[in-house]
């Protein structure tokens, strides 16, 4: 559970990095088939959506045919204030079917975030138990999740929008307009991204500290990230330096797992194969967080949430 803070230094990411490593020899080790398969299973659902997404927008290249260009947009717009209905409708069912698809990915990955906890946490490798124990708190989990999916998704759509409407006009135009033009897409691009890295940032807080907040607490989603909002007031430097280093653990992850999916032949690459393959590092990347939560007061690996191991 809790307990009253301490001073604590922006070091400590890095100080728990050793017992976060000892703690995944510990349970890992030795090798033993089955467990590496579950745990590699659990791990796949931890990490289900979790890829990551680029944004691509186009730049304001070859305006040198602008009259064959206004052409082709001219076309495109009659073709569509033609048939508005049915690209309204068509985009609208697009737009359901993403949404829905999103909802279920996220719903199994919210499922799979506390199980993954918890089998860390506790040094087990179960599937059906923390499935069933956490559904209550992965359901709040995951109203939060989805929420910040759909306002991402709905402030992204209306940015490339926003780009795209600069760009027809910047074509439509006159020539002097196109410096305006670029430099008012530089500016949303540059929003757009902004609004990506504040995304993963909110989506790596959630599983990374407010899901084992949760458990540790058994507190809904909302009142976790209350804690945690506390905790990044006390102790910003320590979460910089987690988020530093979290990213270098990510490429060096992506370039393992890459070059095991080269080295078997794209079998690597197939779901639950790469992470039972691969089960030290995303153990370690999971036990990694809990052992900073510790250092700030919040031992999730003494929970009396969680069943002894």
């Amino acid at each position: 559970m809790s307990s009253p803070a301490a001073p604590v230094s922006a070091s400590a990411p890095l100080d728990a990095v050793q017992p976060a490593i000892e703690h995944t020899r510990r349970h890992l080790f030795p090798f033993r088939f089955e467990r590496w398969l579950a745990l590699g299973f659990v791990a796949f659902l931890d990490q289900c959506g979790r890829g990551g997404a680029s944004f691509n927008v186009p730049g304001p290249g070859g305006w040198g045919d602008t009259e064959g260009a206004r052409g082709e947009i001219d076309s495109a717009l009659a073709w569509l204030a033609a048939h508005v209905v049915l690209v309204s409708v068509l985009a609208a069912l697009a737009l359901a079917i993403v949404v829905a698809v999103a909802a279920v990915v996220l719903w199994i990955n919210s499922r799979g975030v506390f199980m993954y906890v918890d089998d860390v946490a506790t040094g087990r490798a179960d599937v059906a138990r923390p499935w069933r124990e956490h559904a209550g708190l992965a359901s709040s989990y995951f109203a939060w999740s989805f929420g910040l999916t759909v306002a991402t998704l709905t402030v992204v759509l209306l940015l490339v929008l926003a780009i795209g409407g600069v760009a027809l006009v910047m074509v439509r135009g006159r020539p002097s307009a196109i410096v305006a033009g670029v430099a008012l897409i530089v500016g949303l691009v540059l929003l757009l991204l902004t609004v990506a890295f504040v995304a993963v940032l909110a989506s790596v807080a959630l599983r990374d500290f407010v899901a084992p907040l949760q458990i540790a607490a058994g507190r809904p989603c909302g009142e976790a990230v209350q804690v945690f909002l506390g905790l990044l007031r006390a102790h910003p430097g320590v979460f910089v330096v987690y988020v530093l280093l979290k990213v270098a653990l990510i490429l060096v992850l992506g370039m393992v797992a890459l070059v095991l999916g080269c080295c078997t032949c794209c079998f690597g690459f197939l779901p639950v194969v790469a992470q039972t393959a691969l089960q030290p590092a995303y153990y370690f990347e999971r036990a990694w967080p809990l052992y900073v939560l510790r250092q700030l007061g919040h031992d999730l690996l003494a929970s009396p949430a969680l069943p002894a191991a």
